[in-house]
C-alpha cells in the first residue's frame, strides 16, 4: 500500500532522522515558520531506512557529503531554506 506522508525538520543547525519507506518529493516552509516539512511516499512494500535531514540557510556552509533535497518558497521573513539529507 501506498500513502503520502508529511513530516517537520526543526531550522536549528541540527540532523534530524526519520524513519521513511520512500523518497521526500516535496518541501514547504511549515506554518509555524520555525520548521521545513516535506512529503514522502511511504510504501509498505518496501523496508524503512533511517535518513538524516537538516534545514540550511542561503550562504551557509554545507557538508561534504550533503544531498540536496529541495527548496522552499520565501518565508514570511523573506528567507530561503534549503533541506538537505545528509549523513549524521
Amino acid at each position: 500500500m501506498r500513502q503520502m506522508f508529511r513530516y517537520e525538520v526543526p531550522i536549528d543547525d541540527d540532523a534530524h532522522i526519520f524513519r521513511l519507506r520512500g523518497n521526500p518529493v516535496a518541501v514547504a516552509v511549515a506554518g509555524s515558520g520555525r520548521a521545513v516539512e516535506f512529503w514522502a511516499e511511504h510504501d509498505t512494500a518496501q523496508g524503512e531506512c533511517g535518513q538524516a535531514f537538516r534545514v540550511f540557510g542561503t550562504g551557509h556552509p554545507l557538508p561534504e557529503h550533503a544531498e540536496w533535497i529541495g527548496t522552499c518558497p520565501r518565508d514570511r521573513a523573506g528567507l530561503v531554506w534549503h533541506l538537505y539529507g545528509v549523513t549524521s
